[in-house]
């Protein structure tokens, strides 16, 4: 696998690990005291030497959500912070979930994990993160606001692409319309969305479409395609820039809605 840095002002940097099938985004904020590192990719590129030739200050991780592509490279590191919410799907995504990418040596984890819960907020010295539940495509998504940029990073919760909710603890599509609508309701606090995948960076408006479909789709007033996909089969409703992955029992937080 390749990788390629770019900075994104004095103190971000924007690490994308790919290769011809995958790509994720990891960003490394450095503050005055220390860095953070969100996410931690595949693993398959040698991250705690990249991260030493752009700070020399300590990188903890934190993780937008617990899925393999963005703890792969967790043993590289000292600290790594998860929301307790995501303890199962990291279960799942170190074990049986690995098998659906035969062609990938994962790197094994270490005791190095912090489960957190509730609000929580990090201080690198004069740069703020703080944390707002983002739940969806995993049950402990969490986005991350960096107060000072007006920035927010996303992970996997608004990329202008497909959210998936059709995996092992992800939401229904009712709840992960409470979480855009949170998030856009904080809207005032950043300028631009940072997300783990494709195009970057994105603009309130691709939250706005992810509003508009998930309404579509609780009001009853559309229906997603029949598609099949390695994890089985779904359904995907396409609606202008993006599109929600979804399966008919995981709509209402209501079976009988």
């Amino acid at each position: 696998m390749d990788y390629r840095v770019v900075q994104m002002d004095e103190h971000t940097w924007r690490i994308e690990e790919f290769d011809d099938t995958s790509s994720v985004y990891m960003y490394l904020l450095e503050g005055s005291e220390r860095a953070m590192l969100l996410d931690s990719g595949l693993g398959m590129i040698p991250l705690d030497e990249i991260t030493a030739e752009l700070t020399s200050l300590p990188v903890d991780v934190l993780a937008t959500h617990a899925h393999l592509d963005h703890i792969g490279g967790n043993s590289f590191f000292e600290k790594v912070y998860i929301n307790e919410l995501d303890r199962e799907v990291f279960s799942l995504h170190c074990d049986k979930f690995r098998s659906h990418y035969p062609d990938y040596q994962f790197r094994g984890q270490r005791d190095n994990i912090i489960w957190y819960t509730g609000e929580k907020e990090f201080q690198l010295g004069g740069r703020t993160l703080r944390l707002v539940s983002s739940p969806g495509h995993t049950l402990g998504a969490v986005s991350i606001l960096d107060v000072e940029r007006k920035w927010l990073f996303t992970g996997d919760t608004c990329c202008q692409a497909s959210v998936l909710l059709n995996l092992e603890y992800t939401t229904t599509v009712e709840t992960y319309k409470k979480t855009i609508k949170e998030l856009l309701s904080i809207r005032e606090r950043y300028d631009l969305t940072w997300p783990a995948h494709h195009k970057i960076p994105v603009s309130t408006e691709i939250l706005e479409q992810f509003r508009e479909a998930a309404d579509l789709l609780l009001d009853k007033k559309a229906e997603g395609e029949d598609i099949e996909m390695p994890f089985g089969p779904a359904k995907c409703f396409y609606y202008k820039d993006i599109s929600i992955t979804y399966t008919p029992d995981r709509v209402f937080d209501r079976n009988d809605a």
